[in-house]
């Protein structure tokens, strides 16, 4: 009757309108005020560029993103001296949470705030006299405090820019202490309340006074904005442990969960589990008298000669040995002054860990801890079972070690690194040893190898106490695995069954599970033995990191997958380091795209002469190319190409008249808007009347390439190009044109082009298109990438730059049939390129730099016949003056007529004719103009 009471007045408490706002779900905000990071003087700012990401994740990734800054956790920054690589970790849901890898950044320069943690004797003061007590965990504790102006130290880079926290973060080594000094100021004042990091205990002299104290905590809270996370609190339990203690009505008593690992430890079965059982004991020989004499009996069970038979013997010195490692002889109490050590260790069927303090007399455990595997668990690979091991450690005795400085000790000596402070995050590891390496970021601690034969956690991980329960099963845990089993043309099953009939990959399965050799002297396990910190087993399949390792027998499939969409060597690469890996892979990739039949008969030209790049826009749909391809085997296609986002469309156009064109772009700005600008050639339908009135009517402005100059319409004639060598290789691959092309289509709209660096379908759209391959998008900052790609271009194209003034006489290109070149006059230069030529027949024509040529003052002077040397009647030959006017005066041919000639003038074409009889020489011209110096040059 007593407890359905109080679970009825809990509830109403809960469940009350009055403090709807501090179980409902969502991120409190405390209103006390905000919160302040410092780091030492002097420190240089810390900036790490954002780490690569693959395809498979980056959807994933922005959506999270996107979310904590809709939930103000983060705010994007353009620039920032500080910043931190992030590490994406897969929930065991499915989800990706966003880490920042601060032990490389900010851990190493933070003034860290080192509030204390309560010390029992505190936490006992404040509630002394409880009859029952109860726990309040808040709901993402620290993302309830915000950040004042030091939020800019907590910038975090990713693939799509740079964000800056707003909140306080788990894994800054300041976080902790910060937390437990505002949570105690906060409540400093109530009675019978105490606070241990994010739990807040309370108790009463009674049930009324417990009540009561529950109504002022919730009423704190609630005028404070705090939120809490309703299925981890309780209500009104008999007792509550803590550091050790077990805290009740009837006062303090040592808990006796901590030894519960060592007098529950099961007989040994066989001599490893006898020796790991001695090699612990004898870790604290010093503090067990007359150990030998004790063992005896253990001892000669280990002798060659001897048949393991366990005896009464045995069984008294073994019950003797585990009772005296729970007395008081060999343990310590935990004490907040002396160093403190978390031995941890795993085996094939257990996990064990051991935390002790470093005394005078040497090492002396506080605590034994020990738990057996499940069978998911015993699935993991030998790393992934060490791993879980300190994890179970850190998990079970969090009070002792959150907050403090404190050694972790593994016999794994991989897991140094990893879970170590020297290199950051590995983004190649399992999914579940990211995951554990953020939980272990928010700790800090100073990580150790140790040998196997010196681990004192050894025996209690090879005779665990407790059996895992069945409702603690990891089968639903979502990987990596799960983000590549949709691309692979074969199933998991099939990879896994290969995998074990592979006798190099079999082998190495074997040693991920079981461990690795010292060293490695086959050519053929030297690949994996160079990543092997990063292997690991999913579901009986390799995985390095998020990439699947293929059994040799799957690799032609899964590079004719790869090669699907005929796609380049580097694009096909790219797609192949986001879903799986083998030895080699990037030479047979480039063999499959080498030796393509389909790929090597279509090949780009490269530009004919120096372009120049169009300006590029950031806005989407503004500028578009439009151009047509065909007619090939009967059929005409309209291109349509944006050079923002680089976005394609194909349409199959009946007739190539200006109605069927605007048509075709009606339906298509329906979809995707009005451009800005429309650039075309000068073909019939586009220079129509009915064309030009669609666009003005619509407010686009219309531009022309030069005629016969496709290059200056180089967007629309590369997405030409491109589409009619997919209509190619569907001819020679005998399949549906239309079929060829959207698949063509689709595949190019999800990739990433190789001018943005991210996909036609993330530019246009702001998402990427579902498709087998599952291709995801790269970043949105384009401008600066683009005009380094345009000049590099540019630059390979080679060509001359060259500039003609206005009025200058030229020689034109005629493609009108007749003379070659045609002579004109430069009326004025309309563009980067182009010229307005007025060729003397009264009509302005619109040519390309690359259709002109100057012409030479003397390509008008008639070059005299033979017949007009012969008589001596003087030539009339025109002399060019000033300003390349042409005036005609009377020459005499005779030794010294070519010395008439002016300045300039050729003489080589007059002496090179046969010379006449000496006629009398023409009176020499000078010209009577005096030059004046140039006004620029005055001084003074």
């Amino acid at each position: 009757m007593y407890r359905h009471m109080i679970q009825y007045r809990i509830a109403r408490i809960a469940g009350s309108s009055r403090y709807s706002k501090v179980f409902e779900d969502g991120l409190g905000r405390f209103t006390g005020g905000t919160v302040s990071i410092h780091v030492r003087p002097g420190s240089r700012p810390v900036f790490m560029r954002a780490r690569p990401l693959a395809y498979a994740l980056r959807e994933p990734v922005e959506r999270a993103l996107d979310q904590l800054v809709r939930d103000g956790i983060l705010t994007p920054v353009d620039r920032s001296d500080w910043a931190t690589p992030i590490v994406p970790v897969v929930k065991k849901d499915g989800t990706i949470r966003i880490c920042a890898d601060y032990k490389l950044t900010l851990n190493k320069i933070l003034e860290i705030d080192r509030y204390p943690l309560p010390r029992v004797e505190d936490l006992l003061t404040r509630l002394h006299g409880g009859e029952r007590f109860s726990k309040i965990d808040l709901s993402q504790a620290y993302a309830q405090l915000e950040l004042d102006q030091s939020k800019k130290y907590t910038v975090i880079n990713t693939h799509k820019g740079m964000f800056m926290f707003n909140r306080l973060v788990y894994g800054l080594a300041s976080s902790p202490g910060i937390f437990q000094k505002r949570l105690e100021q906060l409540f400093a004042d109530l009675p019978h309340v105490g606070v241990f990091l994010d739990d807040i205990i309370i108790t009463g002299l009674n049930t009324k006074d417990h009540i009561n104290n529950l109504h002022k905590v919730f009423s704190r809270l609630l005028s404070h904005g705090l939120k809490v996370k309703k299925e981890k609190c309780t209500f009104f339990s008999e007792s509550i442990s803590y550091l050790g203690h077990v805290i009740s009505k009837q006062g303090v008593h040592t808990c006796q969960d901590k030894v519960k690992a060592i007098v529950n430890t099961p007989t040994p079965c066989n001599v490893s589990e006898l020796r790991a059982f001695i090699g612990m004991t004898m870790y604290y020989a010093k503090f067990i008298k007359n150990v030998s004499t004790i063992l005896a009996p253990l001892y000669r069970l280990l002798r060659a000669d001897v048949v393991f038979n366990w005896c009464s013997d045995c069984e008294a010195a073994f019950n003797r040995v585990k009772h005296i490692l729970a007395s008081s002889e060999v343990l310590v109490h935990y004490s907040p002054d002396k160093p403190l050590v978390l031995t941890a260790d795993a085996s094939a069927v257990g996990v064990g860990a051991v935390i002790s303090h470093i005394t005078e007399a040497g090492e002396r455990p506080v605590a034994y801890a020990s738990r057996s595997l499940s069978a998911a668990e015993r699935a993991y690979s030998q790393i992934d079972r060490e791993a879980l091991a300190i994890v179970f450690g850190i998990r079970k005795y969090h009070q002792y070690l959150y907050g403090r400085k404190f050694i972790l000790r593994t016999d794994h000596k991989p897991l140094t690194y990893i879970f170590g402070t020297k290199v950051g995050i590995p983004i190649m590891a399992a999914s579940r040893l990211q995951r554990w390496a953020i939980l272990l970021s928010g700790y800090n601690y100073e990580i150790e190898y140790v040998a196997s034969k010196k681990n004192c956690a050894d025996g209690l991980s090879r005779l665990p106490h407790t059996k895992q329960k069945h409702g603690h099963s990891n089968n639903n845990e979502r990987s990596y695995l799960n983000f590549v089993e949709d691309f692979l043309p074969v199933t998991n099953n099939e990879v896994r069954k290969e995998t074990a009939k592979d006798l190099i990959l079999s082998r190495i399965m074997l040693y991920v599970q079981s461990g690795w050799p010292q060293s490695c002297t086959d050519e053929t396990v030297k690949p994996y033995f160079m990543r092997r910190n990063e292997l690991y087993s999913d579901c009986g399949c390799l995985m390095w990191g998020y990439r699947m390792i293929i059994p040799t027998t799957l690799r032609v499939n899964v590079l004719k997958q790869l090669h699907i969409a005929h796609m380049g060597i580097v694009k096909t690469k790219s797609l192949a380091r986001s879903y799986v890996w083998w030895p080699n892979i990037d030479r047979d990739v480039e063999a499959l795209c080498q030796s393509c039949e389909t790929c090597l008969t279509e090949g780009a030209a490269p530009p004919r002469a120096q372009p120049q790049p169009w300006l590029y826009t950031a806005q989407p749909w503004s500028r578009l190319h439009i151009d047509f391809l065909g007619p090939y085997h009967g059929k005409t296609f309209l291109i349509i190409t944006d050079s923002s986002s680089k976005w394609l469309e194909v349409f199959e156009m009946p007739r190539t008249n200006a109605s069927q064109v605007i048509k075709v772009l009606r339906n298509t700005f329906a979809r995707f808007g009005l451009p800005i600008e429309i650039v075309s050639d000068q073909g019939p339908p586009f220079t129509s009347i009915e064309f030009k009135n669609f666009l003005n009517s619509n407010g686009i402005r219309q531009l022309f390439s030069p005629a016969y100059h496709p290059s200056s319409n180089g967007a629309a004639e590369n997405a030409v190009k491109v589409c009619k060598s997919t209509i190619r290789k569907a001819y020679k691959d005998n399949v549906d044109v239309d079929a060829a092309l959207q698949a063509f289509l689709l595949s190019y709209r999800n990739t990433p082009h190789t001018t943005t660096g991210q996909s036609p379908a993330m530019l246009l759209q702001r998402r990427s298109l579902r498709t087998r391959l599952d291709v995801l998008r790269s970043d949105r900052t384009l401008e600066e990438r683009v005009r380094v790609a345009q000049q590099r271009q540019v630059d390979n194209a080679g060509g001359v730059s060259r500039e003609i003034e206005p009025h200058a006489t030229v020689w034109t290109r005629n493609y009108a049939g007749g003379d070659k070149w045609l002579k004109g006059v430069v009326e004025a230069k309309v563009g980067s390129r182009e010229y307005l030529i007025d060729n003397g027949d009264g009509r302005i024509t619109r040519k390309h730099i690359d259709h002109i040529k100057r012409r030479a003052r003397l390509s008008d002077v008639t070059c005299p016949d033979s017949n007009a040397l012969d008589s001596s009647t003087p030539a009339t030959v025109p002399v060019a003056g000033e300003g390349d006017a042409v005036a005609t005066s009377e020459v005499g041919v005779g030794t010294d007529g070519a010395d008439n000639l002016r300045e300039g003038e050729s003489r080589g074409q007059l002496e090179s004719q046969a010379q006449p009889p000496q006629l009398s020489p023409l009176p020499e011209e000078r010209s009577k103009r005096v030059r004046k110096p140039v006004s620029r040059f005055k001084i003074g």
